[in-house]
């Protein structure tokens, strides 16, 4: 297999390769003197299985995988895998209000026109699938997540919200631990109220698990609220680090760990699940 990479995901796309010893094509990006993106594979990918990796993040990495999307298909591959690490604009899948874009079936669309299958990691929600008929797999990080912590005695995991509850309590099994999530109670336009009157974890290791850490608000009021309700130890793993505003440095401050998966590159991403995806596609073709 020839694995095509965007810039921003080479060090995922990196392990994958030497994972399963497929071929990391090189890739020629530049500008154009008005600043329009050039993109160039330098392999030949005819009659190849080709996987093409990045993320929709940004509105430069959307275009960026876009494109080498189209440069792989314009070489009559074998086949087209895309793989989404981190599929941003998966949140507005529906119309809310009259007039409004939906930005995960415009993404999802345009990856289909090349792609014969896509593997995305923890989308935010599974309902973009339905815009296509391509063969859609959302990989799980649970057990990762899990094995990162097996030393660390958790006794309890914990979800922020109800939102993130299945996650909390599939790594809750993997580490045979219970599991639980906090109760909001919204008093106001901006602001919400905890339940915390049926937290027991006093002397217990806690585990808080999200899929994504953006300002790191809720995942701080769960390490006070979990701290100021006697846990010994409060460790944070997400799928993916956002971080915005410094926010992983107030974090790692305020919990004994804080990691996340490698689908976003930082100094916390620590649990490495891009040779898992590659394990992945080699199993599921």
């Amino acid at each position: 297999m020839y694995i095509v990479s965007s810039q921003r995901s080479s060090d995922f796309s990196s392990k994958m390769s030497a994972r399963s010893m497929s071929h990391l094509s090189p890739v020629e990006k530049k500008r154009f003197p008005d600043g329009e993106l050039y993109i160039r594979i330098l392999d030949n990918l005819q009659d190849q299985d080709v996987a093409v990796v990045g993320n929709t993040r940004s509105e430069e990495d959307i275009l960026e995988l876009l494109f080498l999307l189209n440069a792989a298909k314009e070489q009559n591959p074998k086949s087209i895998t895309a793989v989404v690490p981190f599929f941003g604009y998966a949140r507005q899948h529906m119309i809310y209000r009259r007039g409004e874009a939906i930005s995960s079936k415009v993404i999802i669309q345009a990856i289909s026109q090349v792609a014969e299958r896509i593997i995305t990691v923890d989308i935010h929600d599974t309902a973009s699938f339905i815009f296509t008929d391509r063969n859609c797999i959302n990989f799980s990080p649970v057990e990762a997540i899990a094995k990162s912590h097996r030393k660390d005695s958790i006794s309890m995991v914990v979800a922020p919200d109800d939102g993130a509850f299945e996650k909390a309590k599939a790594v809750g099994k993997a580490l045979s631990a219970d599991s639980m999530y906090l109760v909001k109670t919204r008093t106001g336009p901006t602001t919400v109220e905890y339940d915390r009157e049926n937290l027991n974890v006093k002397g217990m290791n806690v585990l808080v698990v999200d899929d994504i850490i953006s300002t790191g608000g809720t995942v701080m009021k769960t390490i006070e609220i979990l701290k100021s309700n006697g846990a010994a130890k409060v460790f944070v793993a997400a799928t993916h680090g956002i971080f915005l505003n410094g926010s992983a440095e107030k974090i790692r401050k305020m919990c004994d760990r804080l990691s996340t998966t490698d689908t976003i590159v930082s100094d916390y991403s620590t649990i490495n699940i891009s040779m898992d995806v590659m394990d992945y596609i080699g199993e599921s073709k």
